[in-house]
C-alpha cells in the first residue's frame, strides 16, 4: 500500500456510519479512563481524525500496524500528543503481549482482511482485552476490487512481473466466507458476540481520480510494477474494477464490497 496517497482518501461513508453511528448505538464512547488499541491504523488519517475525537476520556491510547512506512507517515502527518504510533506485526503474539489484558476497547477498520492467520489475530485480541471489554472491527469479505486484482494479476501483459508474489487478496474473497463463519470461531474462543453482520456496501466514489486513487493505493501489486508503467497500471486495474461491477448503470462510480461487521465482548 501506498501511505502517503492512501493517507489522502477519505474513509468511506459506511466506515464513518460504522465508527460514528452503530458504536455509539451500542454504548460505545460512553466509558471514561479507556486504554484504547487502533489494530491496523495505516497512515494514521482514520486513528486522528475519525476515532481519537470519538472518546471522551482515555488513559492511553495506541495505534499499531506492520508498516515502518504507515507509522512513519503517520507521526509526521497525523501527529497526537494522546496516540503512540507503533509498528507491530499483530499476527507476532511477542510484538503484543506487553498489553495482554489492558486493553479496553479495541478498533481495527480495514485490516483483519489483510491478516493469513485471521483467527490466531483473533485470540490475540481476546488476550489483549480487559475482562468485560469489547472489541470492534470491520473488514471487506468480497469486493469489486479483489476481483480486479485477480484479473490483472493473471492478465498476460502484466503477470510477468508477479511471479511469485502474494497478490494479498483476502481468502474471504475466495472461499466465500459469511458472518457465519466468523460467529463460529469467535464464539469458539470465547468472545460474546454483540453484532455480527455481513452486508454489501455500496459506496458512492466523487470522481475518476478519487475512485483510481482509491485502488491503486490498495494494491501490494503496484511495487513490483517498473516506474514507467505504474500509470499505465492504474489505469488498467480501475477498467478491471469497472468491468467487475464498480460502476452503476447510471455512470455513477462505486466502491461495492461484501463487509463484515463484528463488535464483540470478553466475558467477565
Amino acid at each position: 500500500m501506498n501511505a502517503l496517497l492512501y493517507e489522502t482518501i477519505k474513509p468511506l461513508d459506511s466506515v464513518v456510519y460504522f465508527l460514528t453511528e452503530t458504536l455509539k448505538e451500542l454504548g460505545w464512547y460512553k466509558q471514561k479512563e479507556e486504554f484504547v488499541m487502533d489494530v491496523g491504523c495505516g497512515p494514521g488519517h482514520v486513528t486522528s481524525k475519525y476515532i481519537l475525537p470519538l472518546f471522551q476520556d482515555f488513559e492511553k491510547f495506541i495505534a499499531v500496524d506492520y508498516s515502518p512506512s504507515m507509522i512513519e507517515t503517520a507521526r509526521s502527518n497525523n501527529y497526537h500528543p494522546k496516540i503512540d504510533y507503533i509498528v507491530s506485526n499483530f499476527e507476532d503474539k511477542s510484538d503484543i503481549t506487553c498489553w495482554f489484558g489492558q486493553v479496553t476497547k479495541l478498533v481495527s477498520i480495514h485490516c483483519f482482511n489483510w491478516l493469513k492467520n485471521q483467527e490466531k489475530c483473533f485470540q490475540n485480541v481476546y488476550d489483549l482485552l480487559q475482562p468485560g471489554a469489547e472489541a470492534a472491527f470491520y473488514f471487506v469479505l468480497k469486493s469489486d476490487f479483489y476481483a480486479a486484482v485477480v484479473d490483472i494479476y493473471n492478465d498476460p501483459k502484466w503477470s510477468r512481473y508477479f511471479e511469485g508474489v502474494d497478490n494479498r487478496v483476502a481468502e474471504s474473497h475466495y472461499k466465500k466466507y459469511d458472518s457465519r463463519y466468523y460467529r463460529k470461531i469467535l464464539e469458539n474462543i470465547g468472545f460474546t458476540l454483540i453484532l455480527c453482520r455481513d452486508e454489501l456496501k455500496v459506496n458512492p466514489l466523487s470522481s475518476e481520480k478519487e475512485a483510481k486513487d482509491l485502488y491503486y493505493s490498495l494494491t501490494v501489486l503496484v511495487h513490483h510494477v517498473p516506474l514507467n508503467l505504474r500509470d499505465e497500471f492504474r489505469d488498467d486495474l480501475f477498467e478491471y474494477v469497472l468491468k467487475n461491477g464498480g460502476i452503476t448503470e447510471d455512470g455513477t462510480l462505486v466502491h461495492k464490497a461484501v463487509t463484515l461487521e463484528l463488535v464483540v465482548k470478553k466475558p467477565k
